[in-house]
């Protein structure tokens, strides 16, 4: 009876300690997953705005009925957001025209807000909007994203006019993540060790 006793008492605790360790792993995992997503939705928006300011064009040497065509907009770079023109890549040409690049006038806010206007190759205006930092997640965990504020860089005095294209941007990305910790047990006292009885034999999920 001795002999039980020891052996039921170890297997309780290896029992615990398992149950622990799984516990701390899955923590450890759901972690990982929302930092994956965290790092994932900042190289995305980093991936946006490098690509479409690598084809950025100084709007001072854009002639003016192209730029009216769009509104007439100044590029502006500020603290709070990024306006500029760029080019589209090739666009469906008219039927007898040539596959040409098109203007586009794009504009970046530190929430992630991106809207472009760009011009078809037929000279019509189109717009739209989208956000480079939308929130993602899976089972409650969200991860999501929030961009600091614009440093722009012209260089020493002198080196760039600051009405034209600045040498580079920078800008800080701060992650967060929420949502629910799950801890999910059972207990038994069936049959029958009484308890409510019936026989009972219970599950429960916790959020935390």
């Amino acid at each position: 009876m001795i002999e039980v006793l020891v052996a039921s008492t170890i297997l309780i605790v290896i029992v615990m300690m398992l149950g622990m360790l799984f516990q701390q792993t899955s923590l450890a995992w759901r972690t990982g997953v929302k930092r994956a997503n965290g790092f994932m939705q900042v190289r995305a928006a980093i991936g946006a705005i490098q690509r479409d300011a690598s084809a950025a064009i100084d709007a001072r040497r854009i002639p003016v009925e192209l730029k009216t065509k769009l509104g007439d907009v100044d590029q502006t770079f500020s603290s709070g957001s990024l306006k500029f023109y760029t080019l589209t890549g090739t666009t469906p040409p008219a039927q007898d025209a040539d596959i040409m690049r098109a203007l586009k006038f794009v504009t970046y806010e530190t929430s992630g807000s991106r809207n472009e206007s760009y011009l078809t190759a037929d000279g019509k205006k189109i717009t739209s909007h989208s956000n480079v930092l939308p929130s993602s997640g899976t089972m409650g965990n969200i991860s999501s994203t929030a961009l600091g504020d614009f440093e722009i860089y012209y260089g020493k005095p002198g080196d760039l006019d600051p009405n034209g294209l600045p040498l580079y941007i920078t800008f800080d990305a701060k992650v967060t993540a929420s949502g629910a910790s799950l801890d999910i047990g059972a207990a038994s006292a069936g049959p029958d060790k009484q308890w409510n009885t019936k026989d009972d034999i219970k599950t429960w999920v916790d959020n935390n």
